[in-house]
């Protein structure tokens, strides 16, 4: 009982994830942050068939079910702490190596800004970027100086980058009315806390799933001593 509900839990914070990152999807490179979002909730989903299977081997008492029940278990589990320890290895790695990190999202930014004005998808995403981090632009709101929106645009930086986003508040860049932080920062910031839950959330249902699998191993030992 308590693995399927760490298969559920697993297969609705893995969705969840993809979904409050989905906004953010089109400016970021992070394909291994997809991948670990998905084994997540291909692990979960694969729990808890595994499990459904495992019931009904616990109800009959079948003990080559459940032997079969309680390797299927210990790979799973095997599995799903790997993935945990990847996901902080990969905030490890957002922490130690910042440069690197920093630089290629800054290349991707950059990349996704000329864009900007100009496909509805990118737009929209920079625009839910720059509210939500609180930012502008890619290291600072200068960065928007040389884009090609800027040249066709009578405002200095995009309305998002204003404190407060109204029509054609961007023409003023003094400090008092936009943000003048670059938003790079924020999105490491918003992969390391993503990272740090995925991790956490993974490890920590890890555990009670081996709390399950010893259980599991008595009743297999109570199942052979009756029979």
């Amino acid at each position: 009982f308590y693995w399927q509900l760490s298969g559920v839990a697993m297969v609705v914070l893995g969705t969840w994830t993809l979904i409050h990152r989905n906004e953010f999807n089109i400016l970021l490179d992070s394909s291994w942050f997809v991948i670990i979002v998905g084994l997540m909730i291909g692990i979960g989903g694969v729990v808890v068939l595994i499990c459904t299977c495992g019931c009904y081997g616990t109800v009959k008492e079948h003990r080559y079910l459940l032997i079969s029940f309680l390797i299927m278990l210990t790979l799973v589990l095997i599995v799903q702490i790997s993935v945990g320890v990847i996901a902080f290895v990969h905030r490890a790695e957002v922490l130690i190596h910042i440069s690197p990190l920093t630089h290629d999202m800054k290349y991707t930014t950059r990349r996704r800004m000329s864009d900007y004005g100009v496909r509805q998808d990118v737009t929209k995403a920079i625009d839910q970027m720059q509210i939500n981090f609180k930012c502008c632009g890619e290291d600072n709101w200068s960065t928007w100086n040389t884009t090609a929106w800027k040249q066709s645009s009578n405002n200095s930086v995009p309305d998002s980058c204003c404190k407060t986003p109204s029509f054609g508040c961007g023409k003023r860049d003094h400090p008092s009315n936009i943000y003048r932080e670059g938003c790079v920062i924020g999105l490491t910031v918003f992969f390391r806390k993503h990272l740090l839950v995925l991790g956490s959330v993974l490890l920590g249902i890890a555990l009670i799933q081996l709390i399950g699998l010893i259980m599991t191993v008595c009743l297999l030992r109570f199942v052979k001593d009756y029979y």
